[in-house]
């Protein structure tokens, strides 16, 4: 591996393989844009690009007037193997949600010591060691020289989180009314495959992490796709605030399948060119999940 990020078409073929092994299909068998753009969510264009991109790696072969049929049955680890780079960054454990929302409602100082979570929740050294790494691996903590740790600077008041919803609603809708706004539709085709990821996985637990990121993600590329280099950092910047809340949030609610289903419903309005309609949704669609998050992230804050 050259560590190069997929095209959306080939992240698209994976998922046609993907199909061939669930359905235990064989050799020859029809492989019908249609019905594979109906499965996986996504428009005819794309699934024609990667059919193509599998037809370039032998696993398709085109036949004129009759479409594309397997050539060549897929590696039955594929799934197994996407399986483990999605369970690369599992869920945190319950205790480091503990230890997060303590700091938020004042119970725990923003410094602190290992001995002092040891006396705190009454577990062993190597329990709280492996809690500590995994916080600090997701940002949210620095360790300082000695024994010492520290939490990174975070949104930790209702006041400032409510306001920290407020001022995307300022920036977020404006880069969308930047006159130098381009639609990617490439990206926005990886965008709306992570949604539908989330909005399939009703068998599955979804993390708190996942559910962050895969947000994070969404509304930082819309953002990037103005051009406004000031408004992305801007964005960026408020994002890394509120990560310790947000994953606090987050792990206490279901998956948001509304949240997901207004992405996708923007990302619609993006691609048929509508940014004005596109902004004034994003406004509306940040104003209801502001009013959603900060019910719960009332219980969070001392």
């Amino acid at each position: 591996m050259n560590g190069k990020k997929k095209t959306s078409a080939e992240i698209l073929a994976d998922r046609v393989l993907e199909h061939v092994i669930e359905h235990n299909l064989d050799v020859g068998a029809h492989i019908k844009e249609v019905e594979l753009s109906k499965i996986l969510k996504v428009s005819r264009t794309p699934i024609r690009s990667a059919f193509l991109h599998l037809q370039e790696s032998g696993y398709l072969v085109k036949k004129p007037n009759q479409g594309f049929f397997l050539d060549k049955l897929p590696d039955q680890n594929l799934s197994n193997q996407r399986m483990g780079k999605e369970s690369e960054h599992p869920d945190l454990d319950p205790i480091c949600y503990s230890i997060g929302q303590e700091y938020l409602s004042g119970k725990l100082n923003r410094s602190f010591t290992e001995n002092d979570l040891i006396n705190r929740y009454q577990l062993g050294r190597k329990a709280i060691q492996e809690a500590l790494i995994a916080m600090e691996k997701d940002g949210w903590l620095t360790r300082n020289i000695g024994y010492s740790w520290e939490f990174n600077e975070f949104i930790s008041s209702p006041i400032a989180y409510a306001q920290s919803y407020r001022f995307r609603q300022l920036i977020e809708p404006e880069a969308l009314r930047d006159n130098s706004f381009t639609v990617d539709h490439t990206r926005l085709q990886m965008l709306r495959m992570s949604q539908i990821d989330i909005l399939n996985n009703d068998q599955k637990l979804v993390s708190a992490a996942d559910m962050f990121n895969a947000g994070v993600l969404f509304h930082e590329t819309i953002v990037a796709m103005s051009g406004n280099v000031f408004l992305l950092d801007a964005l960026k910047r408020v994002n890394r605030l509120r990560r310790l809340i947000e994953f606090n949030v987050n792990g206490k609610r279901p998956i948001p399948r509304k949240e997901c289903e207004e992405h996708l419903q923007l990302i619609c309005l993006i691609e048929k060119g509508n940014l004005e309609e596109a902004s004034r949704f994003l406004e509306s669609h940040l104003a209801r999940t502001a009013k959603e998050k900060e019910e719960i992230a009332k219980n969070l804050f001392g």
